[in-house]
């Protein structure tokens, strides 16, 4: 019994060190995204971001694109109830300490397409780069 209450105890207290596989420890990072914008709550949804991440903004009308830092971005998020939304990580995509994922977050106006890089720093999944498609239902 002890050495079930012992690797209880690690899961709870190092959920990095190992025993998570890197497929749930990204899961964790895009929950933190999901659900921290989905409750406008930027400190859970910052936990999700590498301090650096980028966030991609296209225009298609003129051809461009700019980058913020998705931290920032994300900080000027407007209090408020809950959104209604339905968020389905679709795929994972790992090689080594980088993979790819992609997000669906439906609510009953848009789609947004989310495209995430994420990074693997000291035993930790990041998001370091976001690129969305938002289409309009």
């Amino acid at each position: 019994m002890k050495t079930v209450l012992v690797l209880i105890t690690t899961i709870f207290l190092f959920p990095n060190s190992g025993i998570e596989t890197d497929k749930e420890a990204i899961t964790t990072a895009l929950n933190y995204y999901m659900i921290g914008a989905m409750n406008r709550d930027f400190e859970t949804l910052k936990k999700a971001f590498h301090k650096d991440a980028i966030m991609t903004i296209a225009d298609q009308e003129k051809g461009t694109f700019k980058q913020v830092n998705a931290r920032e971005f994300f900080s000027k998020m407007k209090s408020g109830a809950p959104l209604d939304r339905k968020n389905r990580i679709m795929s994972i995509d790992i090689k080594g300490h980088t993979a790819i994922a992609r997000l669906h977050i439906e609510d009953e106006e848009k789609i947004f397409h989310d495209f995430m890089t994420l990074q693997k720093f000291n035993g930790r999944w990041f998001i370091v780069n976001k690129s969305f498609y938002r289409e309009v239902k």
